[in-house]
Parts: C-alpha cells; structure tokens; sequence
C-alpha cells in the first residue's frame, strides 16, 4: 500500500509540474503575441513626413538631419529591423548571442522581440513601451517567467529608450511639437525630445558629414550599487550604418549604462548590428 501512495503522490507531483509548465507557456505565447499585436498598432500610426526647412535649426542639427534624409525619402509610419548580437544580463556575466525584432515608432513607443541562446539555455522575451506603458519580461525555456518588471518606473526607463532609439526613424527628429533642437558645439547636436509625459534630452556626436557616432542621454534606471531609480547616463558607440529607402541609420552599435564615464565596461551590456530595416510607409 505504502509503495501505490508513493506511486499516486510521485504522479500528482509530476502532473502538478505540467500544469504550471503549461501554464507558463501559455503566459510566454500570450505575451509574444501581444507584442506583435502591439508592432502592429505602432506600424499602423499616421506616417511622419521627412522634408521641411531646417535653415533655422542649428548647424549640427542641420547636419545630423541632411545625412539622415535624403531628397527623395518618403513619409513613412515607423521602422522594424532584426538585430543580430550578444547581450550580457549581468556586468560581470557572459556575453550569450541574441536575435531581436523590433518596431518602433516615435511618437508612439517600441516592441523588442528578444531570443537568447547559449548551449542548452533558452531565454526568449522582450521590452516594450506604448501608450504610458512598458514592461519588460523574459521567459526561460518558453515555460518558467524568470523576469518580470513593470510599473511607473519601468515605463518611464522604456519611454527614455524610445527617445534614445529615435535616430533609427530619421523623421522623428524633425522639428515639431514634440522635438526642439537645442545649442551644441560644432561636433554635437543636442535635442529636446517628448513622449506622452516623459521627455529627455539626447545628445548625438557627430562627425564633418553629420554621421552619428555616439549617443547619450540621462535614461531613468536603477543601475546603481542602492538600486535606486534615477536619471542615469545611458548611451553608445555607432560603429557602422546603413542607408534604406532614403534613410541613412546607424547600424552597428555598442551600447549600456553609464556611457562616457569609469563605469561604461561594466554598464555595457548590448552589441548588435542590424539587419532587414525596413521603414514602414
């Protein structure tokens, strides 16, 4: 007798572990899905036209701008682009390669797609910012929900990403209600950028043609030693660029807290180049 309720309790334990494996895959797959639905609404926003004057502006922002855009640019909705690199969960972890898909849209927000890999370990998820929303959530082996952030903090830190990110959709940096392009010395160009409530000061270094090589700005975050949230300097090495449809983009990039500063080895945590950018129209 003794030995079937051990038999009955070893089948209760394991039918016990399927359902939550279940479950958690249900939760992995619904969450996917949503960020796909969520690319969608984003692609399907106004498009943003890419001409206007930019005689007032100052000259590095005039610059950055004309090497963006071309003449024969078309308005476009958003951009979405595979990014193929390696990502370091921990400053004194591993490097593990990684495939992302992402759509952005600014004003609107992003959805960021992300699949790790390394020997046996699966970690797939993402991040995403729209609507005053954002949240990042990462799933092991598409089954156990081993990251889970969201709240008014998380949303702020991903609406500063989305700023951060909006030299990948060149129209968004044309002047508007939502962009004012501030003073800068000859090889950088300073912008005042907004999303919903949020806004954020980026600043792009660029070279004689108006390339962007490095971006930064004070990203809202709780990196730090206290694990605070507060503003910190997040930003990043372009290495690389590609032009498409008329859309001159960083394409290669190097990128994590503490930019510019004694931290940065340990603050970068992100290398990717991307692949099939494509601008929405």
């Amino acid at each position: 007798i003794q030995g079937r309720v051990m038999e009955w309790v070893a089948l209760g334990v394991a039918l016990f572990v399927v359902l939550l494996a279940g479950l958690g895959h249900m939760g992995y797959r619904k969450h996917m899905l949503q960020l796909k639905q969520w690319a969608r609404v984003l692609s399907e926003m106004p498009a943003v036209q890419p001409h206007q004057n930019l005689e007032d502006l100052p000259e590095p922002a005039q610059r950055l701008l004309r090497h963006a855009i071309s003449d024969d640019a078309k308005a476009v909705r958003g951009v979405s682009f595979k990014a193929v690199g390696e990502i370091r969960p921990a400053k004194d972890g591993e490097w593990l390669p990684c495939v992302a898909y992402q759509t952005l849209r600014v004003p609107g927000g992003f959805t960021w797609r992300c699949y790790v890999k390394s020997g046996l370990m699966r970690l797939s998820g993402g991040d995403h910012y729209l609507a005053g929303s954002g949240g990042v959530h990462f799933w092991l082996l598409g089954v156990f929900h081993a990251v889970k952030s969201k709240g008014r903090d998380v949303a702020k830190s991903a609406a500063h990403r989305a700023l951060l990110e909006a030299m990948w959709l060149p129209p968004a940096l044309l002047p508007s209600e939502h962009v004012e392009w501030l003073d800068g010395d000859n090889d950088t160009a300073r912008v005042k950028l907004k999303l919903d409530e949020e806004e954020l000061v980026v600043e792009y270094k660029i070279d004689s043609d108006g390339r962007i090589v490095s971006v930064k700005g004070e990203r809202w975050g709780d990196q730090n030693d206290e694990h605070e949230w507060q503003p910190m300097t997040f930003g990043g090495v372009m290495e690389a660029e590609q032009t498409v449809q008329g859309y001159t983009v960083p394409s290669k990039f190097r990128v994590g807290w503490h930019f510019g500063n004694d931290e940065w080895q340990d603050g970068e945590f992100y290398r990717a180049e991307l692949q099939d950018i494509q601008f929405i129209e």
